[in-house]
């Protein structure tokens, strides 16, 4: 089985995706193909470490389309001249991309119709109550999705949109949204053995919670904010670390301010991805408040590091990865009196706070990269099976 892998750009949460993908599709005898789109991100500013690291190997099977672009920046006929050029080349049987509605997976849709000869897999987090949903613009999706065969979604609530969509239970499956969990285990126990020195780098105070986001609206940073000083913890000697950045920092600094709490909120405004997992580590929790939340990552880092969590029922997270009184808590989204009182109860209690701790580490273990690659290759697996029962019938 020849399987073709398309992503915009490959960021550092896709390198151990990819990597594992590749182990395993190899030690089954299969040949993958690697077509990074665009050679700049169009969502991180900051180095990505292990994307460098990747391609100084030089990796086999694998190619940049446009290297001086970004995921924002168009090239559509480029895009699809290029994408023309390796499908011809490569033949594969299996397409595995990231998202429907890219340039670069349209222009694959397209492909596919021409060809007739391969089918096609969407990788995706989006769920239902991502925001208002019209029916017109639905209906559109419906239409562009039945173009896909397959579908690997983040997590159970993904794959009921995803059949609202078209695809059938049978062919989606979970696992898009994980993360390296053995390598940010390991540089939290680092971390924690070299704690002066974190602190001193980012000026972190002795307790804190942590809260990692853009700064937009849906995010409910404001809402956050209210509930850590509802929650009284900062008279207790607690602060709250936000990390990220967006349009609505002047509000949130204005708010900060207005609650006198400048000694005790810490903006980060970027943080490498090598150093976040001693900030996750030496946190007493994280809180993801947001209105909603296709996943969640930032959720699936803290449990790598041992660290509970706070979220809402909005988050992608919530009940699949976030165990509510196991591993952390959930709260209805815009609640700020319940977030508040969870903040305290959870800021509060020691004992608590190890338990869930304890309980996060043994959840991630499952939401791995092999997790990822052995889904991917087992959707490949039944689409190349479909399409041999199809000839044969035919």
């Amino acid at each position: 089985m020849r399987v073709l892998f398309v992503v915009g750009n490959l960021g550092d949460y896709h390198v151990p995706r990819y990597q594992a993908l590749l182990r395993l599709a190899n030690g089954r005898g299969h040949e993958v193909f690697l077509v990074e789109v665009f050679g700049k991100s169009g969502v991180y500013g900051f180095p990505q470490d292990r994307r460098t690291a990747f391609f100084n190997t030089h990796p086999a099977n694998c190619v940049t389309l446009i290297k001086d672009a970004g995921e924002g920046d168009g090239h559509t006929v480029r895009v699809a001249v290029e994408l023309f050029s390796v499908f011809r080349r490569f033949a594969p049987d299996v397409v595995v991309t990231l998202g429907y509605n890219t340039n670069y997976s349209i222009v694959l849709c397209v492909l596919k119709a021409l060809t007739r000869r391969c089918s096609l897999i969407y990788m995706s987090d989006s769920k239902a109550d991502d925001g208002k949903r019209y029916a017109l613009k639905e209906r559109a999706k419906r239409m562009l999705v039945s173009r896909f065969d397959a579908a690997l979604v983040a997590g159970e609530k993904h794959r009921i949109y995803a059949q609202s969509l078209g695809v059938p239970l049978e062919r989606s499956r979970v696992g898009f949204d994980v993360i390296d969990v053995d390598y940010f285990s390991r540089k939290a126990r680092e971390a924690v053995s070299n704690a002066a020195d974190i602190r001193a780098r980012f000026t972190l105070p002795p307790r804190y919670v942590l809260c990692v986001s853009r700064f937009v609206a849906r995010k409910n940073i404001d809402l956050l904010i209210g509930a850590f000083f509802q929650s009284g913890l900062h008279a207790a000697g607690v602060s709250l670390v936000l990390v990220g950045q967006g349009p609505c920092k002047e509000q949130l600094l204005e708010q900060i301010d207005r609650l006198g709490l400048n000694r005790h909120v810490v903006i980060l405004s970027s943080v490498p991805n090598q150093h976040m997992p001693g900030l996750y580590a030496l946190a007493d929790f994280v809180v993801l408040a947001s209105r909603f939340d296709q996943w969640g990552l930032c959720i699936n880092e803290a449990f790598a590091a041992g660290t509970p969590a706070i979220v809402t029922h909005a988050c992608g997270v919530a009940n699949e990865l976030v165990q509510d009184g196991v591993n952390g808590f959930i709260v209805e989204p815009g609640d700020e009196s319940a977030l508040a009182t969870k903040i305290m109860q959870l800021g509060g209690n020691s004992t608590l706070r190890e338990r869930f701790s304890a309980n996060a580490l043994t959840s991630v273990r499952r939401w791995t990269p092999a997790l990822f690659a052995s889904n991917t290759i087992e959707l490949a697996e039944a689409m190349i099976g479909s399409a041999g029962r199809t000839q044969e019938v035919a």
